[in-house]
């Protein structure tokens, strides 16, 4: 990207719920998720990955109405340090990192919180490379997990069987709240499918995992898949990704993804993964660019930079 634009994808976020004595606890809607991770202070929103070489941290956080903004840093000590040249001068800089020292980047992350807390939230984010939406989602993911220590009570729910202890009181399980991330379907997708010719689709699922194969358990089943062909050849259709889709709709209970090869009207080779629930491929998340600042745009902030959230909320969709 020029350092006069950014570019911003399109996410749908929910809450998932996970128990290990309970296969479907009760999810919380996205506002009480954020209520949770508020209660953690804003220095300690942090998570250490690649073994300590590469931490994630919130560095400003906002929350007015209903949109709530984020900006998220990551600190790359693994990278080398940055050299910059000019090559008809022959002069060569570099800019040299102390020990502890990590190189930084940000995205501005916007959060517009539904008026049904049934529904997902919208979530808007700068592309970075190597700090894209899902790198945001194990900060948020560790945030939630450290609210838990804080607030005990909000990770408890009580036994579906209505059990009682001793005392007489509900017996209660842990749950674990996890933030999920699905992106926006791009136009670009039903173009290719609809333009290219479809070479494969196979329709997976995990839901026997780690089904022994062989007696001692050495082998294990990773996931079941389903290769579909179609016709292209025969009987050339021109909706194809609208017949995809409704296929996905009604195998979603059977098979949770979906892996598609084509050939692009360009020729070009591709491979998708795409969610069944709602056809959203990783590789085609919608996307807006945004352009026209005045002045550049850094590769990392430790504040938010006003201009790139204005920008950012021109984009989100207006209240009902």
């Amino acid at each position: 990207m020029k350092k006069t634009e950014r570019l911003i994808f399109y996410y749908d976020l929910s809450i998932a719920a996970e128990s290990r004595t309970f296969k479907a606890p009760k999810p919380i809607s996205v506002r009480k998720a954020f209520q949770l991770m508020e209660l953690v202070p804003l220095e300690q929103r942090l998570k250490d990955t690649s073994k300590g070489r590469e931490q994630l941290y919130v560095s400003d956080w906002k929350w007015e109405g209903d949109v709530i903004s984020i900006l998220v840093n990551k600190s790359d000590k693994g990278m080398s340090d940055p050299v910059f040249t000019i090559p008809k001068e022959k002069k060569r800089r570099t800019a040299e990192k102390q020990e502890q020292e990590g190189q930084d980047f940000s995205v501005h992350v916007l959060i517009q919180l539904p008026q049904d807390d049934l529904q997902p939230a919208l979530a808007l984010t700068e592309y970075c490379s190597g700090l894209g939406m899902f790198v945001v989602q194990r900060l948020l993911n560790q945030v939630l997990h450290d609210a838990k220590i804080l607030s005990p009570q909000d990770f408890e729910q009580n036994h579906p069987d209505g059990a009682v202890d001793d005392a007489g009181k509900p017996k209660k399980y842990n749950v674990v709240f996890k933030s999920q991330f699905d992106g926006h379907i791009s136009d670009d997708l039903k173009y290719d499918l609809d333009n290219g010719k479809i070479q494969s689709i196979e329709l997976i699922t995990e839901k026997e995992k780690y089904t022994n194969i062989d007696e001692d358990g050495y082998i294990q089943e990773k996931c079941k898949t389903l290769v579909l062909t179609l016709k292209d050849e025969d009987k050339p259709i021109k909706d194809k990704f609208n017949r995809i889709k409704k296929v996905f709709t009604n195998k979603k209970d059977d098979f949770s993804r979906a892996r598609i090869k084509f050939k692009t009207p360009t020729g070009v080779d591709r491979t998708v993964e795409m969610d069944t629930n709602d056809a959203s491929a990783q590789g085609y998340v919608k996307k807006e660019k945004l352009d026209e600042f005045d002045f550049d745009l850094k590769s990392s902030y430790d504040k938010f930079c006003d201009e790139i959230l204005g920008k950012m909320k021109e984009l989100l969709q207006p209240e009902a």
